[in-house]
């Protein structure tokens, strides 16, 4: 829902009050992944250490594959392609291993937008295709999202204009879903918590608090 700062303050307090080691490499990925979208790159770097693959504090492959993920999309940004590739594939060859699905279709559809990039077409849409399909079965809107404007990149570079335009109605249509979604999450009670970080539980309707308390004690 782009609410980057009430994550960064949720993911703090996260730090701040857990000595479990995999929730605290846990948050300091997701932490590095609030600090990459708002391009602050000082406090990505205070935290690099933290989340570098090779010396996690974590032994679960899955954070390891998640490290690798995070270090790509730094080298993404920064426009470090071959770099980005690298990490990506580690991230793939670790998230196949352990059937990480958001992870592979996530890593899959990220190295299709470095592939457009860079104008080779064909690996993109090798990329890219894989990533749609899988996200559909989890399903990941967001990625479906991300995957279908590649596409009707693809398709209109190809000169494929029946393509583009299914690929661009998809993506309207997931674009709808998730602000729909969005707009359906910020109207409920619970959505107040995402500014709780200490104290009591604030009060919520009777039928918000069984809500959330089911949520507390699903595995």
């Amino acid at each position: 829902m782009d609410c980057m700062e009430e994550a960064k303050t949720q993911f703090l307090a996260a730090l701040n009050t857990s000595q479990e080691r995999e929730l605290w490499t846990f948050a300091n990925l997701n932490l590095a992944i609030v600090y990459l979208r708002g391009k602050r790159e000082d406090e990505f770097n205070a935290l690099f250490d933290r989340i570098n693959p090779e010396n996690l504090p974590s032994q679960s492959h899955s954070l390891k594959a998640a490290a690798y993920y995070v270090q790509g999309l730094q080298a993404f940004f920064q426009g470090r392609y071959n770099e980005a590739k690298r990490y990506l594939r580690e991230t793939l060859k670790m998230a196949n291993a352990e059937d990480l699905n958001r992870l592979t279709s996530g890593s899959l559809v990220l190295l299709g937008h470095i592939f457009l990039s860079l104008g080779n077409s064909r690996e993109s849409m090798n990329m890219v295709t894989p990533a749609m399909q899988l996200a559909s079965k989890i399903p990941d809107v967001h990625v479906q999202l991300w995957a279908s404007a590649i596409l009707k990149d693809l398709h209109r570079i190809c000169g494929d204009s029946a393509r583009e335009n299914e690929a661009y109605q998809r993506h309207l249509s997931f674009s709808q879903m998730l602000m729909h979604d969005h707009y359906q999450a910020s109207q409920m009670p619970e959505h107040a918590l995402i500014r709780w970080t200490q104290g009591n539980l604030p009060e919520l309707p009777p039928s918000a608090g069984l809500t959330v308390a089911m949520g507390l004690m699903r595995p």
